[in-house]
């Protein structure tokens, strides 16, 4: 039975209750400034995404630092978090085995005998501690509170003991693990499929690609995706009309282009009170306007689209997935040539100027096709994994602490 000291779920043999202590007689906090030119330290950043990460020009604020000295080591085991932003998890330990620099802005500090670190590494970025920290943190303004080491050291936390620490500690580190694992797959399968993308299309003004299926030796030839497509837009029904919305015909946006189900359905009297057009499944879905732009799925639905997306049918001599995967190929280009900054809108009209270098023969199209559509599936099903992973993590983290 779960109280205020045990958590729901516990390791077998451990019956004790946690015991209630302030952060300030777990850590202790150190202030190692530091010259990293002249110890010939690495710099390092600490993110919410990726934790203690080597700076990058996207985080190189060296800017900042008025002077040469303030920055601050971080040793092998000691913790870092960014007082600013604690109350979004930018807290971590450093595992690199060596000792770096990071920005004096940072706090650093390192654990008292008798806690074990893996576990506190665990717990500081846990729901739990975010939670604590948004009810410790100080400042006039939401976006401006801060959690400085004597705040922090003030906060309580249900602590068990060091047996039960570590085994915590060891539990959550598989996890991760295989987490990082997960993750490290799905990567190289995503730059191995950008790999195919650009050796499998020919280069820019070539006749033939640079790998090919066996058996294909034709010259491939150049058209604009108008001339081997039809395509159409939709529109919006008037949202002002209840009797619009909440029929049975699926709605589909253009954040919903790759999504098996939709947020909103029209009736009948919302579609044909408007501009949406229907499109089925095994069309290709293009976006148009707003963050999507650019982006691009097969329908996996019938249903009705608006004005944000292009439906695009290819005619029978050409293949939706081959030509769908080229327009992924191509979004940067795209984005980059018709959208000033990454903002605006593309039209139907841009996409069917477009020029596609494609095979004379049909069925290397499809061969094409398929082999991307087949990566997609084992990408998808490695994101699906690492999902359940995550969400797994989120649960026992719900559960193993109080």
């Amino acid at each position: 039975m779960k109280n205020n000291l045990s958590p729901e779920i516990r390791f077998r043999g451990f019956t004790d209750e946690w015991k209630n202590q302030k952060l300030g007689e777990v850590f202790e906090q150190t202030s190692e400034y530091v010259n990293p030119k002249v110890e010939n330290l690495e710099l390092w950043s600490l993110t919410v995404e990726k934790g203690l990460t080597p700076k990058t020009a996207r985080y190189n604020r060296e800017f900042l630092v008025k002077k040469e000295d303030q920055f601050k080591a971080v040793s092998e085991n000691e913790f870092i978090y960014n007082p600013m932003n604690v109350t979004l998890g930018a807290v971590d330990l450093n595992l690199t085995g060596k000792k770096v620099a990071v920005s004096g802005y940072y706090i650093t500090m390192k654990s008292i005998i008798n806690y074990n670190k893996e576990y506190f590494n665990i717990w500081l970025k846990s729901p739990l501690a975010i939670k604590k920290y948004k009810s410790y943190a100080t400042g006039s303004l939401i976006e401006r509170q801060r959690v400085q080491f004597p705040t922090l050291a003030q906060i309580k936390a249900s602590i068990p003991s060091l047996e039960e620490q570590t085994k915590i500690g060891e539990f959550f580190k598989q996890l991760d693990d295989l987490i990082a694992l997960q993750q490290q797959e799905l990567t190289i399968l995503k730059q191995t499929k950008q790999g195919f993308l650009q050796k499998m299309f020919p280069k820019e003004g070539e006749a033939v690609p640079e790998v090919r299926f066996p058996g294909f030796t034709e010259s491939w030839k150049y058209s604009r995706i108008g001339e081997i497509t039809e395509s159409y837009s939709g529109g919006t029904p008037s949202a002002k009309n209840k009797l619009y919305y909440g029929g049975i015909i699926p709605f589909i946006r253009s954040g919903e282009i790759n999504a098996s189900n939709t947020e909103l359905f029209l009736t009948e009297s919302g579609f044909n009170n408007s501009s949406a057009k229907i499109v089925e499944k095994g069309d290709i879905l293009y976006a148009l306007y707003g963050a999507t732009s650019g982006e691009v799925g097969i329908s996996q639905i019938n249903g009705a689209i608006n004005q944000a997306i292009l439906a695009i049918k290819p005619r029978s001599d050409n293949n939706s997935n081959f030509i769908m995967q080229w327009l992924k190929r191509q979004k940067r280009s795209i984005i980059s040539t018709y959208l000033q900054g990454g903002q605006g809108n593309l039209s139907g009209s841009i996409v069917k100027d477009l020029i596609i270098p494609i095979p004379q023969n049909i069925e290397e199209q499809v061969v094409i096709g398929t082999f991307f559509k087949q990566l997609d599936k084992v990408i998808t099903l490695h994101e699906q994994e690492l999902e359940a992973l995550q969400q797994t993590k989120k649960a026992f983290l719900q559960k193993m602490f109080v």
